[in-house]
């Protein structure tokens, strides 16, 4: 699924999610779904990149904390988010995603941070 808001890409070999624009639930549609593929076929550790989302709302909050859960709760995996400026760091907080997806400043530390977490 790559639509506009929206993007997923294998960088060394992890799913890297990234979420682009003004977020809206039904830009994000579908994002379980895909995940769970992704996890079925043993993808089991995620990076969630949100430093070209410049707004989202709370439909798509709902869906980003449900595809968070769907990784950790029902798959066992671990989800790093990054690109997250104050207002979204402080939203995830409060949203209780942090702590269960672990932050990062960036792509290239999200990486190397979901690469030593044991499984």
């Amino acid at each position: 699924m790559d639509n506009s808001q929206l993007q997923i890409s294998i960088k060394k070999n992890f799913p890297v999610v990234s979420f682009i624009g003004n977020c809206k639930a039904e830009g994000i549609d579908g994002i379980c779904a895909r995940l769970q593929e992704l996890a079925v076929t043993g993808h089991k550790k995620f990076v969630f990149d949100f430093s070209a989302c410049k707004l989202i709302n709370s439909p798509a909050m709902g869906e980003i904390l449900e595809a968070i859960l769907l990784i950790d709760r029902d798959f066992e995996g671990h989800v790093v988010v990054c690109g997250l400026d104050s207002l979204k760091e402080t939203l995830f907080s409060i949203s209780g995603i942090i702590p269960i997806a672990q932050p990062a400043p960036d792509v290239i530390a999200a990486l190397e941070l979901i690469e030593n977490i044991d499984d």
